[in-house]
């Protein structure tokens, strides 16, 4: 394995070992506020002193609670559409020339999964309501902390003093005990997003949003190292070239190999041989890989076809054409157009030109 590869594995392993700690630890806050929360309530439970302590961490985490929720709010990332045209897009788009204008606009069509962003909505829609609500109520904060006061005055007598119920302190500290809780959740919270969990939300981003393509290729990879060393060579292709020295492919990467394969000589033998070795890879659920197959099988089916060969191998082989066919149509319907221009036998790549009227073909690109 090369140095490069080595070290990118190290580096992802941390970055995951980094993000599964940042998510413990914020479960283990959230077990100890509401452990925490539990004792300081049975604590109010008792008397004197101690249901006084009760009541004060009460007031305290639930503060946090609510300042937790706020900085969460205030501070969740905002996901950004995705619908308009990227860097990345174009560059694809570029290195996409040479495919037909078909299947250029059946692999734009392919279907991600895409993200809810409901969160990020309500985020949006609750702080902007808490920031207008919150400024127009402003004026009215004294007389919410007298109504808390009095509240505790009525209803924490947990002192006797010169034998009546008192609350002691608690009316008057209670206040601020509120805020400090609400302050010290906000700035936590706040800054933990910010810093931690913005970074989660953004790999969840990516990992939604990642082609099967993109996956890198585990099988048989020196074997198409080979074929693009060998396409690179005999067509001066320099992508090809700088392919088979990649110290790691992709499975888009595979599948551009099989396309460059298919345009040289007898090229079909090699494709085939190719494309299953891709069968237990994820290549298999996407529609490109069974264009790309019926293209080579139809190769072949045609060169059988000339030489004469017995009709149960051109059987075979125009049964695969068809499998492959109807497998990338399942996949994509979109690729029902780029599989019927294979059938066209004055095009350049025209690979199913046996089949122009076929009537089982014909039904599946129909």
């Amino acid at each position: 394995m090369a140095v490069g590869s080595i070290l990118e594995t190290e580096r992802s392993e941390r970055e995951e070992a980094e993000r599964n700690r940042h998510a413990v630890l914020l479960a283990i806050v959230g077990a100890v506020v509401t452990t925490a929360t539990l004792g300081f309530m049975a604590l109010a439970q008792l008397g004197d002193w101690v249901a006084a302590i009760g009541i004060g961490g009460l007031i305290v985490f639930v503060g946090i609670s609510i300042g937790g929720l706020l900085g969460f709010l205030f501070s969740v990332p905002r996901i950004l559409a995705k619908d308009n045209p990227s860097p990345t897009a174009a560059a694809k788009e570029t290195a996409s020339r040479t495919k037909t204008a078909a299947v250029n606009t059946a692999l734009k069509r392919e279907r991600l999964l895409g993200s809810n962003t409901n969160l990020e909505r309500i985020s949006e829609w609750l702080t902007t309501m808490l920031v207008g609500v919150g400024l127009t109520q402003i004026g009215s904060l004294d007389r919410a902390f007298n109504q808390f006061s009095d509240f505790l005055s009525s209803k924490a007598q947990v002192f006797i003093i010169d034998g009546q119920a008192s609350a002691g302190a608690l009316p008057a500290v209670g206040p601020f005990l509120l805020v400090c809780g609400l302050v010290s959740g906000f700035i936590f919270f706040y800054i933990y997003t910010r810093i931690y969990l913005s970074p989660l939300f953004q790999y969840v981003e990516i990992r939604l949003s990642e082609e099967i393509g993109d996956l890198p290729l585990k099988t048989d990879v020196p074997d198409f190292k080979d074929a693009a060393a060998m396409i690179g060579e005999a067509s001066m292709s320099v992508p090809m070239a700088y392919t088979s020295v990649a110290d790691e492919l992709s499975i888009n990467d595979s599948l551009e190999i099989i396309k460059n394969v298919l345009y040289q000589p007898q090229g079909y033998r090699n494709a085939i041989t190719l494309g299953n070795k891709l069968v237990k890879t994820p290549a298999v659920k996407i529609a490109y890989y069974w264009y790309l197959m019926a293209a080579a099988y139809g190769q072949k089916f045609h060169a059988l076809r000339e030489s004469g060969a017995p009709e149960g191998e051109q059987r075979l082989a125009r049964l695969a054409v068809l499998d492959a066919a109807r497998k990338a149509v399942r996949l994509n319907s979109s690729f029902k157009t780029a599989i019927a221009e294979l059938a066209d036998a004055a095009s350049y790549d025209n690979d199913l030109q046996d089949f122009a009227d076929d009537k089982d073909f014909k039904a599946i690109v129909r």
